[in-house]
């Protein structure tokens, strides 16, 4: 299955016992181990979906909004009778917005001598801490994105989702109305009234949050999920007390300038190469409306 960080890349030689020098020698090896390490944790690909390569640094986009879902000043179609004419109408003016291109990476040593030796422990936990820091700095631009076009107008207040009981007496279990799903089936119909056709099928949260569902439901956490339609994603690069209900990649496009790369940089008078990993990604959040944030989740 291709990776979202690197969409083209093959021959990668799975199945087999990766060398330190073999490991150098083809920096793809490490490319595509970072790739697979980091994808289970990334959030950029539950709110955007790939897009094309940018142009000059930036990709341009139109930012489409509940407000303009129809055509400008009330203008509306009418009906027309023989002989006469459709009115003219003009449409609202797209909202044009530029996503500019990021550039961050980092890099390691490796000495001859570990090379030498075929030290795998450190290169694997070098490799893991790389992986790490670009899962943690491609989530958090993400997540900054997100942030920057959730205004009011997709933001509710939920319920506290701690100390919820589902399974006991009727008269001690927490009303259905002061449930999580309650929340989830709001972000719903808060959508549904602005006519855009978003369509949720996804949850993100903190860990937090994700626990508090887990202690609450146990074994029937699957059967609540279901019953709202969602799948659960769990990350600490949103805020505690907050979650999110997202259509999965209908929020925009993340593309890339150049993907994810890795590469070796000989350093002779050192005895040591650099693995040097880098990415140059952009976010373009085209459709605000296809989040809801949920506030308001603890105390």
């Amino acid at each position: 299955m291709p990776s979202i960080l690197q969409p083209t890349l093959s021959g990668t030689g799975q199945g087999q016992q990766i060398t330190v020098p073999m490991a150098l020698q083809r920096p793809e090896l490490i490319a595509f181990r970072v790739a697979e390490l980091a994808e289970p944790e990334l959030v950029l690909d539950k709110f955007f979906t790939p897009g094309p390569a940018p142009v000059g640094g930036s990709y341009l986009f139109v930012q489409a909004k509940a407000a303009d879902k129809f055509l400008a000043d009330g203008a509306d179609v009418e009906a027309r009778t023989e002989g006469s004419e459709y009115p003219i109408v003009d449409g609202v003016d797209p909202d044009v917005r530029q996503a500019l291109v990021e550039d961050f990476g980092g890099a390691f040593p490796v000495t001859d001598a570990q090379e030498t030796r075929n030290l795998t422990s450190y290169l694997n936990a070098q490799v893991q801490q790389l992986t790490n820091s670009i899962v943690r700095k491609l989530n958090k631009s993400a997540m900054d994105a997100v942030e920057a076009v959730i205004g009011a107008e997709q933001t509710i207040a939920g319920q506290s989702w701690e100390n919820l009981v589902i399974v006991g007496p009727a008269d001690s279990i927490t009303p259905a109305a002061l449930r999580p799903s309650a929340d989830i089936s709001a972000a719903r119909l808060h959508a549904e009234l602005k006519e855009l056709g978003t369509v949720f099928d996804l949850l993100v949260v903190h860990p937090n949050q994700a626990h508090a569902l887990r202690s609450s439901y146990g074994e029937q956490l699957d059967a609540m999920l279901k019953s709202a339609d969602v799948e659960l994603f769990s990350t600490p690069r949103i805020t505690a007390g907050t979650a999110f209900v997202v259509q999965k990649g209908g929020l925009g496009k993340v593309g890339f300038e150049t993907p994810l790369t890795v590469e070796t940089i000989p350093d002779r008078r050192k005895r040591q190469h650099y693995v040097q990993g880098y990415a140059n990604p952009y976010f373009a959040p085209e459709k605000p409306d296809a989040v809801v944030k949920i506030i308001g989740l603890e105390g």
